[in-house]
């Protein structure tokens, strides 16, 4: 998987504006302020599950935008008041993310109405699965959802005591102890994966994979995403097992059935109508904004491409990268406005 930034040209960008003509993008006017820049090379903050769709689109769009990652937790900050190390201040209008909003400080201070600041919406984009990966030769191929909890969290406080750390713990025939990977704070998927199994506290023998991270262990690289590293632990490694969204799947991991319901787009589906027999750990993925403030000419044109001209291309990006369509009527058919904006929290 191509996990390298992509930065357009000057030349590139020219070209791409002369042969879209100007009714292909709407004027935008400059950003009203130095926070709302972007950052020097145009990074583009938000969730490490979706950074390579969005690596993607933003190539296919033209858009000049540096994809970064990093969590949703640095994109909804950088949406918000800059509360990440890597944001100046609020700099993006847009951030997509593999959570909703939720409640925190706002730009400039302001209050929130519960989770949601003065003009945000949550737009949903699609659906997705956290899987629980292991290596294809494992051996388990069901886990329960307590039993999840007890091998990462135990009784939800991380106590050693309700801890499990070994495979004949949680069912599998053969025991050996497990090696576990989880993502780091600032992910949504940390954040879905802990809210659905009433964990607070991980247990200690988990190790953290974090985006772009040299530290992460051998056969990671410097470049991987936390995706694309747990992907590979999890292929590599029969005793190991990692979550992550369905874009960590790999020729040699799979996903564990949780309380014997497969991730299948059926099952995930369920969600949104709220039939029995959902896959446990489904999600709803976001590109969430800020309607009071104006976009950058890099972030308007990845939204016109997104909304606009392209919407089919971009589910079809989403799609290929393992995530699931809302329906199978028409693309970003997730609600809202009948492209998914304002079908979350925030309207």
């Amino acid at each position: 998987m191509n996990t390298m930034k992509w930065v357009m040209s000057a030349v590139v960008l020219s070209m791409g504006t002369l042969a879209c003509g100007p009714e292909a993008e709407a004027p935008v006017a400059p950003p009203g302020s130095a926070v709302q820049s972007l950052g020097p090379n145009k990074e583009f903050y938000g969730s490490d599950t979706l950074k390579e769709a969005f690596v993607r689109a933003n190539n296919d769009a033209l858009a000049g935008l540096s994809i970064e990652g990093k969590g949703s937790g640095v994109g909804e900050g950088c949406l918000r008041n800059g509360s990440s190390t890597y944001c100046n201040g609020r700099q993006q209008v847009l951030a997509p993310m593999s959570r909703d909003l939720k409640a925190g400080t706002c730009s400039g201070g302001g209050a929130s109405t519960g989770a949601c600041c003065a003009g945000e919406s949550s737009n949903v984009i699609g659906l997705d699965a956290v899987n629980a990966f292991v290596k294809s030769t494992n051996g388990l191929s069901n886990i329960t959802s307590a039993n999840l909890k007890k091998l990462y969290c135990g009784d939800g406080s991380g106590s050693a005591a309700t801890c499990v750390s070994d495979w004949s713990g949680v069912g599998r025939a053969t025991g050996g102890t497990i090696s576990k990977y989880r993502r780091d704070d600032l992910s949504g998927t940390t954040d879905t994966f802990k809210t659905l199994l009433g964990c607070t506290t991980f247990c200690a023998d988990v190790t953290v994979i974090t985006d772009e991270s040299a530290s992460n262990p051998s056969p990671c690289t410097a470049s991987d995403s936390a995706t694309t590293c747990i992907g590979k632990l999890t292929e590599n490694n029969a005793n190991a097992v990692g979550y992550a969204g369905d874009s960590a799947r790999r020729a040699g991991n799979v996903a564990l059935t949780v309380d014997s319901i497969a991730p299948t787009a059926a099952n995930v589906r369920k969600l949104l109508s709220g039939a029995s027999g959902v896959y446990p750990l489904s999600r709803r993925l976001f590109l969430n904004e800020n309607k009071n403030f104006t976009k950058t000419t890099e972030e308007n044109r990845l939204y016109r491409w997104i909304y606009v001209t392209n919407t089919q291309d971009f589910e079809n990006i989403l799609v290929d990268q393992g995530f699931i369509a809302c329906s199978d009527v028409s693309p970003l058919d997730c609600g809202g406005d009948g492209v998914g904006r304002g079908a979350g929290v925030c309207h």
